[in-house]
């Protein structure tokens, strides 16, 4: 079984990206702080660290998708950033003003406050948009699975002499 590059680091990104959700929402206040119990200190440590390992991750996600590109290789659906579908481009462009925010935050925060505060505005109303977005993305993904699985059971009973199985019978009478 081979395994894709870009499959593997599609779930890594994913796996991050909730743990630096579930961290920064701990840090917005009270209303979240129930989920590292209310251990602000740890929360922000983690969200830092993982941080970094996200922006690395993007980095490689735009050269992979960058190479890609440029050897021409469209035999297959990219599981990355840069694709045919809007969604790959909204996660392109959140992460990149998740990257620039953070990083604002990051360096402002003792020295220019009203930077800080904006950023901090931006970067917590994007996650609840992009909570929202990556909700959505998990329906979709599960009703293609779902139709695919569907169309291919209908093409294998065409392929057979046009017998449906039992269930697809009863889904035709109804």
């Amino acid at each position: 079984m081979k395994i894709r590059f870009d499959f593997v680091i599609h779930w890594l990104w994913a796996i991050v990206f909730a743990i630096l959700a579930l961290s920064g929402l701990t840090m917005v206040g009270a209303k979240y702080g129930w989920i590292l119990n209310y251990d602000i200190s740890t929360a922000d440590y983690i969200h830092r660290t993982v941080a970094a390992v996200y922006v690395l991750l993007t980095f490689i996600v735009i050269a992979y998708e960058v190479i890609r590109i440029i050897k021409n290789k469209q035999d297959r659906l990219p599981w990355l950033v840069i694709g045919r579908s809007g969604y790959q481009l909204f996660t392109l462009i959140t992460t990149l003003i998740f990257i620039i925010t953070g990083v604002i935050i990051w360096i402002c925060m003792d020295s220019n406050m009203k930077a800080a505060a904006f950023a901090l505005y931006v970067h917590e109303k994007l996650t609840f948009i992009v909570l929202a977005s990556v909700i959505w993305h998990i329906y979709v993904k599960c009703h293609d699975l779902v139709w695919t699985k569907t169309a291919e059971t209908k093409a294998t009973a065409k392929l057979k002499g046009g017998e449906l199985p039992f269930r697809q019978k009863e889904k035709r009478m109804i």
